[in-house]
């Protein structure tokens, strides 16, 4: 599992790649959020683009995200994902929780209006 953080504009970028299956993947990137948010930076795009899988473990790392950026003022959108995590998604009825865009672009353009 390979992840980026990137800024574009007022929103942080974090790109996931591979499969985010373990605690120990979701640990550091909980943390680096955790330490963003402390920072002020509260608003997130999650790019899903590249991810293969996803299990539990990183549902709950991306519901934690999610409960800290709204505790914040912030939030979190889901862009680019894939139908296996958007069948996922649909069947915890996290889709009911979370923002997803189809594009990059689009979450991005959220967070300019």
């Amino acid at each position: 599992m390979d992840y980026t953080i990137t800024t574009n504009g007022n929103a942080t970028i974090l790109s996931l790649k591979g499969s985010l299956l373990a605690d120990v993947q979701t640990k550091d990137i909980l943390q680096q959020v955790t330490d963003m948010i402390q920072e002020g930076k509260v608003r997130f795009v999650v790019d899903l683009s590249d991810l293969k899988f996803i299990n539990s473990s990183g549902l709950g790392m991306l519901l934690t995200c999610l409960t800290k950026a709204r505790k914040a003022g912030g939030d979190v959108i889901l862009a680019n994902v894939p139908e296996q995590v958007q069948n996922l998604l649909v069947i915890t009825k996290l889709s009911n929780i979370f923002q997803t865009k189809e594009t990059l672009k689009d979450a991005l353009a959220f967070y300019q209006s």
